[in-house]
């Protein structure tokens, strides 16, 4: 066999090996999701406020919608959850708000919560 016969040969070797896992759809599911996966919690945590100021409510407002729309597109369902929860939360800002003293500290710490299970799931 000529030389550059056999570099072909192996360049084509090489290819298919590369190559072979691509088709297996399960592998490549697994792929796509973990990488939605990871962009999702680095757009969801980039979102969040880690100290909450129920003073922002027209902000948390803005940031809920986006979460909730976030996590419309992911497909872990946990990382969905906490995205929900967190924009739950921020829903309530303005009422809580509103409201006595006490009531904003519970809605602070809930929310507090509600970002540490999104921090966790995305870990």
């Amino acid at each position: 066999m000529p030389r550059g016969a056999a570099r072909v040969g192996v360049l084509a070797l090489a290819v298919v090996l590369l190559t072979a896992g691509c088709t297996d759809k399960g592998h490549s599911d697994k792929a796509s999701d973990l990488k939605d996966k990871a962009s999702a919690c680095v757009k969801a945590l980039r979102i969040v406020d880690l100290v909450p100021d129920p003073k922002k409510a027209e902000d948390y407002e803005k940031k809920g919608k986006e979460l909730r729309e976030l996590a419309k597109n992911v497909h872990d369902r946990d990382v969905a959850k906490a995205m929900r929860e967190v924009a739950h939360q921020y829903g309530m800002a303005r009422a809580e708000a509103a409201r006595d003293f006490g009531r904003v500290a519970v809605w602070v710490k809930g929310t507090v919560t509600n970002i540490k299970a999104l921090k966790k799931v995305c870990a």
